[in-house]
C-alpha cells in the first residue's frame, strides 16, 4: 500500500541517510530518498522491496534540482510531512590544516558551504508550500559535535566545521520564523559513523557509531513529540543535549 503521509530525506546513497529512509517507509511515509552517488545502488535495492522508497537524483548545491523535485513531490503526492536534510560534502582528502603540504582550497570551501549550510535554508524555502500542506510539519537537519563553538578544540577540518555550525545558525533562524507557524524541529549529532562501502558492508578503519545505530536514535526523535518543542535544541545519538 502506498502511503499517504510523505517525507524527503536528502544524502541518502548510503549509511545514516539510508537507514533513515527505511525506518520512515516503515513508519508508514512515502520516502523521496535523495542520491547523488552513481557508485551506490543500496537505494534500489531497498526500493525493489519497499514500494514506499522512491529513489531521486537531487543534489541539493544545485537550485534546479531542488525545485525540479519540488515539482515533482507536487505532482505525486500534493504534500510533504517530514523534511530530512542530511546531504553532506566532506570536502575529499584535503584535510584543511594551516600550513600544510596542500593549502586550503577556496573553491572546496564553497562547495562545502553550499552543500552543508547553503542548501538547508534554500531546501526549507523551496518545499515550504508542500510543508505547508503536511500534517507533521517536522524539520530534521543533521548537524555535528563539531559544529559547537563552545565544544570545538580539535585542530584540523576547518572547513567542514565551519560549515556546521554556518548550518546551526542557519537552522536557528528557520526556528524562529517557523516555529510559532507550527513547525518542529531537530537538530541533531549523528557522531563519528563508520562509512558504508558499496557493498553495503562499513569501512572498520575510521569512524565508531554504526550508521544504523544512529539513525535509529535520531528516527526515535523525529517520531516522539518532545515537552519543550518551544526550544531548539542540538541532541546527539545517546539522546543528551549539547551546547551549541
Amino acid at each position: 500500500m502506498i502511503a499517504t503521509k510523505t517525507a524527503l530525506v536528502t544524502g541518502a546513497d548510503r549509511g545514516f541517510g539510508l537507514y533513515m529512509v527505511r525506518g520512515l517507509a516503515e513508519a508508514g511515509y512515502r520516502v523521496y530518498a535523495g542520491r547523488v552517488l552513481p557508485d551506490y545502488t543500496l537505494l534500489d535495492r531497498l526500493a525493489e522491496t519497499d514500494p514506499n522508497v522512491v529513489p531521486v537524483w537531487l543534489d541539493v548545491s544545485e537550485e534546479k534540482d531542488i525545485e525540479e523535485l519540488r515539482d515533482r513531490i507536487a505532482r505525486e503526492s500534493g504534500r510533504l510531512d517530514i523534511l530530512v536534510s542530511n546531504a553532506a560534502h566532506m570536502g575529499g582528502d584535503n584535510p584543511s590544516e594551516l600550513g600544510g603540504t596542500r593549502p586550503i582550497d577556496f573553491a572546496m570551501l564553497e562547495k562545502d558551504f553550499c552543500t552543508n549550510s547553503m542548501a538547508a535554508p534554500v531546501l526549507t524555502d523551496r518545499m515550504l508550500a508542500l510543508l505547508e500542506k503536511g500534517e507533521d510539519r517536522l524539520l530534521f537537519y543533521t548537524s555535528s559535535e563539531i559544529s559547537s563553538l563552545r565544544l570545538m578544540t580539535r585542530v584540523g577540518a576547518m572547513r567542514y566545521a565551519q560549515t556546521k555550525t554556518a548550518l546551526n545558525l542557519g537552522v536557528r533562524m528557520l526556528f524562529n520564523e517557523l516555529r510559532p507557524r507550527g513547525y518542529r524541529f531537530r537538530l541533531y549529532q549523528p557522531g563519528g559513523m563508520k562509512r558504508m562501502l558499496p557493498d553495503g558492508t562499513l569501512d572498520q578503519s575510521r569512524g565508531s557509531v554504526d550508521p544504523m545505530d544512529s539513525a535509529a536514535e535520531a528516527l526515535r526523535q523525529i517520531l516522539t513529540e518532545r515537552m519543550d518543542e518551544d526550544r531548539l535544541a542540538l541532541i546527539d545519538y545517546h539522546g543528551r543535549e549539547l551546547s551549541f
